[in-house]
């Protein structure tokens, strides 16, 4: 029987609300096999293109298991930090090969096959910003910040692109400096790395309303 779909009838399949998959499972402290584990599964996307391999990947619940930082690379936890309720992003190279499968196929018989599995809907893991949006700097997470860029308030130049980028014009120009030293209207920066202000609203504010909810998160999975 399936963990993932239920069968209605001989042609009708449906994902069960409560779906499951099996991933991968490391010993604690190193890169050694552990099995596999039993995950909810959220999303499910497919990737057919023949010239590039495992680009297929699924959203995942995290488990305690999941959270070590030695396995961050292959259970790379996404919205943490902005997300009151992150989730886990995994390749397929991870995932048991007969569930891997039984997603592909099912996605394959779609009107749209290259459409995601859609269980339980993920929101984006960072924000989107509109042109003309005020924002402030919350840490040093993009390839142009720098610890001077925490704290400071900019304004968005265009509005974010759904690759957790963000165009941005620092209230300081030093700041507006790119790779090659020069300072322009405009850089990118990772929409994770920003907040939006309100009117009048400042770091202290942004900062506490993030403790705050990572307060509330840590008591959901006590």
């Amino acid at each position: 029987m399936s963990h993932i779909f239920n069968t209605e009838t001989k042609t009708t399949t449906r994902p069960r609300h409560d779906a499951t998959i099996r991933i991968e499972a490391f010993q604690p402290g190193s890169m050694q096999k552990a099995g596999y584990i039993t995950v909810d599964l959220l999303e499910f996307h497919p990737d057919y293109d023949t010239r590039l391999k495992f680009r297929s990947y699924a959203l995942v619940r995290p488990r305690p298991e999941l959270t070590r930082p030695e396995h961050a690379h292959i259970y790379r936890m996404c919205g943490t930090g902005y997300l009151e309720q992150p989730y886990i992003s995994i390749s397929e190279v991870f995932i048991h090969p007969v569930d891997l499968v039984e997603m592909m196929d099912y996605c394959r018989k779609q009107p749209h096959p290259a459409a995601p599995l859609v269980i339980h809907p993920c929101p984006l893991p960072f924000p989107m910003f509109s042109k003309g949006d005020r924002v402030v700097c919350i840490k040093a997470e993009s390839d142009l910040a720098t610890a001077a860029h925490v704290g400071q308030h900019a304004t968005v130049a265009e509005d974010s692109s759904a690759g957790n980028g963000t165009m941005v014009t620092f209230d300081i120009p030093e700041l507006n400096k790119g790779t090659d030293g020069r300072i322009y209207p405009a850089i990118g920066f990772a929409s994770s790395s920003l907040r939006k202000l309100e009117t009048g609203e400042h770091l202290q504010v942004v900062m506490s309303k993030r403790k705050h909810r990572k307060g509330k998160q840590a008591e959901s999975e006590d």
